[in-house]
């Protein structure tokens, strides 16, 4: 079977590796860490005010992982264990960003086979409000945003997002400007890629450092 271009873009970043936002921090070769947007490791706002400035820091995080007004890949899963009105909501995404049904992949992981919908898109700041939204209130998961140049990832979670770059240097640019939003309590990760860094030194302030420790140090 021939590949479909979202397959072929992705496995040229990131062979041997599905897209399945869930299972990214076990893969190995990826530069990545995990960014949680709510105060106290909590999931959910207390307030409106507090959902307004969770959607706030998912555009700010997506554009620093993305770029903005940059070209991305947008990808959904289907798979066969969906509830009806999972895979409605799924259906009107798909028509209203003319998502398109390609690569389909067996997870030993989860024991499922999932179907890709994928479409480009530019990513804008704002743009993306009512998918965080259903995101957010757990109505979609396993979402992931791919720069189309660089490889990048964003794959938002609930109250956060898994954030990747083609370096960890770029990884670590990008830590080192929002290390407030690390995870606490052992509850991150930060992994980078071993090869690359054999080449790779960075530095990075006391504040910064003291939070990537909290973030992979469980207590």
């Amino acid at each position: 079977m021939t590949m479909d271009a979202f397959q072929t873009a992705w496995l040229n970043f990131h062979p041997n590796t599905w897209p399945l936002a869930h299972v990214l921090k076990d893969s190995p070769g990826w530069n990545l860490t995990r960014f949680h947007l709510l105060p106290g490791g909590r999931a959910a706002a207390r307030d409106h005010t507090e959902l307004r400035a969770l959607l706030q820091r998912f555009n700010e995080m997506a554009t620093a992982a993305l770029g903005e007004n940059q070209l991305c890949w947008m990808v959904l899963l289907r798979s066969p264990n969906e509830n009806i009105a999972h895979a409605a909501r799924k259906r009107r995404f798909q028509d209203r960003y003319g998502m398109q049904p390609g690569w389909s992949f067996y997870s030993d992981t989860d024991s499922l086979t999932y179907t890709v919908q994928a479409a480009e898109v530019t990513w804008q700041s704002g743009r993306f409000n009512r998918l965080f939204l259903h995101i957010y209130q757990r109505r979609l998961w396993d979402v992931i945003f791919m720069n189309r140049t660089t490889g990048a990832v964003f794959a938002p979670y609930e109250a956060g997002a898994d954030v990747s770059q083609a370096t960890p240097q770029g990884l670590i640019d990008v830590v080192s400007a929002y290390y407030g939003w690390l995870p606490q309590y052992g509850d991150g990760f930060l992994n980078l890629n071993p090869a690359q860094m054999q080449t790779t030194t960075f530095k990075v302030s006391k504040p910064c450092s003291e939070a990537i420790s909290r973030a992979i140090t469980k207590v």
